[in-house]
C-alpha cells in the first residue's frame, strides 16, 4: 500500500510545471530562435564568406571560407534575453522600422539589442552590445547581423594577469 501511495504521488508530482514556466510568454524578439534558424539556412545554402581576422593590430583576411555557422553564430544566439526573471529588466523602444532594447539592470550581460526591419516586417540590421565586468574579468562585444550580406564581431577583453586582448571578425557571406 505505501509502495502504492509513493507511486502516485510522484506521478501526480512529475506532472505539474512551475506556474511561471506555465505562463511564461517571450515579452522580446526571439534572437535565439532568429540565429538558430540563420544557422539552418546558411548550412542548407552552405554559405562562405570572406572573412578578415584582426586580434591586437595583426590581421588575417581568407577568401571562401567554410564557415561552422552554430559556432560562429554562437555570441549571437547567446545574447538572447528571453527569460522569465528578465521579462522587467528592459526598456523597450519600438516604432514602425525597428525595435530596441536597452538593459535596465547594470548587471545584465546583454546591454542593448537593435533590430532593423524592412516594410514586410523581414530583419535586415541587427546590433547587439554585450559587457560583462568584475574585478578579475572585463569583457565587451558589439556584433553587427545583415542577414545574407555581412557580420562583424568586436570583442574587448582584459583579465587580470593576462592582459589586454582585442578582437575584430569581419566577413562578408558569399553564397
Amino acid at each position: 500500500m505505501r509502495n502504492r501511495s509513493i507511486f502516485w504521488m510522484f506521478l501526480i508530482l512529475a506532472s505539474c510545471k512551475p506556474a511561471a514556466e506555465q505562463s511564461f510568454k517571450a515579452p522580446f524578439e526571439d534572437i535565439k530562435g532568429f540565429f538558430d534558424s540563420e544557422v539552418i539556412r546558411l548550412n542548407k545554402n552552405e554559405s562562405v564568406v570572406d572573412k578578415t581576422i584582426t586580434q591586437n593590430e595583426l590581421s588575417e583576411t581568407k577568401a571562401g571560407v567554410q564557415i561552422d555557422w552554430k559556432n560562429e553564430l554562437s555570441l549571437f544566439t547567446g545574447s538572447d534575453i528571453n527569460k522569465a526573471a528578465w521579462k522587467d529588466s528592459y526598456k523597450i523602444i519600438k516604432d514602425s522600422s525597428s525595435i530596441a532594447y536597452f538593459a535596465i539592470d547594470t548587471n545584465l550581460r546583454t546591454r542593448e539589442i537593435r533590430i532593423k526591419m524592412d516594410s514586410n516586417g523581414k530583419t535586415k540590421h541587427i546590433l547587439i552590445k554585450n559587457s560583462s565586468k568584475n574585478y578579475l574579468y572585463e569583457s565587451t562585444e558589439t556584433l553587427i547581423y545583415i542577414p545574407d550580406s555581412a557580420y562583424s564581431i568586436d570583442k574587448y577583453q582584459k583579465v587580470i594577469l593576462l592582459g589586454k586582448n582585442k578582437y575584430l571578425i569581419r566577413a562578408e557571406i558569399k553564397k
